[in-house]
C-alpha cells in the first residue's frame, strides 16, 4: 500500500469512518496472526496479540499520532504485544492444528503447491519446537523482518545474544528439518 494511500486511510480513519480502518488493517492481518501463532504456539493468544495491537494501532490513528511507516510500525506494535504475552503465558500450551493453518505459496501446478505446503509445515512444526526465546527472535527476524538491532531493543537483550539465539535456533531447524526429510524419504521407500 502506497504512504499517500495509507495517510488518506488514516485521515478518515481519524473522522470516524471505521471501513478505513479495516482496508488499512486487512492486508497486515494473516502474517500478523501465522506470526503471532507461530511464536506464541496458541491460537487464542495469537488471536489476543493480533487484536491488542490492532486496538493500540487504532488508538494511536485516531489520537493523531503521525505514522509514517505503517508496515514496519505495526510489526514492531504486534512483536511488543506478542513477547508481551509470551512473557505472561510461558507455561501455557496448547496442541498445534497444523491442518487448520492456510499457508499461501505461489506454486503454478498442484503437484508443486502440494510439495510447498508439506515443506511449510515442516518448517513450522520445527519452529515450535524451538524453545521460547529462539521461536521469539525466529519469528520477529524472518516473520516479522526486524533487523537484529531493533530484536535487541524490542527484547531488552544485546546484539550478540540475538545473533546467538538465531544461531542455535538455525542448527536446530536444520536437524530437524533433515530428519523429516528423512523420515519422508523412509516413507516413500
Amino acid at each position: 500500500m502506497e504512504v499517500e494511500n495509507e495517510q488518506r486511510l488514516m485521515d478518515e480513519i481519524r473522522q470516524g469512518n471505521k471501513d478505513a480502518f479495516r482496508t488499512l488493517v486487512n492486508p497486515l492481518i494473516p502474517k500478523a496472526y501465522r506470526t503471532a501463532y507461530m511464536m506464541l504456539q496458541s491460537k487464542p493468544l495469537a488471536e489476543e496479540a493480533v487484536q491488542n495491537a490492532l486496538i493500540e494501532l487504532y488508538s494511536t490513528i485516531v489520537s493523531g499520532k503521525e505514522i509514517n511507516r505503517l508496515y514496519g510500525w505495526f510489526s514492531r506494535l504486534l512483536a511488543h504485544r506478542t513477547v508481551d504475552i509470551a512473557r505472561k503465558e510461558q507455561g501455557y500450551k496448547i496442541t498445534v492444528d497444523i491442518d487448520g493453518m492456510e499457508i499461501q505459496d505461489a506454486a503454478s501446478t498442484p503437484l508443486e503447491s502440494l510439495l510447498q505446503k508439506e515443506q511449510s509445515e515442516r518448517l513450522f512444526e520445527a519452529i515450535i519446537t524451538l524453545e521460547l526465546n529462539q521461536r521469539i527472535v525466529v519469528g520477529l527476524y524472518y516473520f516479522q523482518e526486524l533487523k537484529i538491532e531493533e530484536i535487541a531493543t524490542l527484547l531488552d537483550i544485546k546484539e550478540g545474544t540475538v545473533k546467538s539465539r538465531l544461531y542455535h535456533a538455525r542448527l536446530k531447524l536444520s536437524a530437524a528439518l533433515q530428519r523429516a526429510q528423512g523420515q519422508a524419504k523412509e516413507l516413500t521407500i
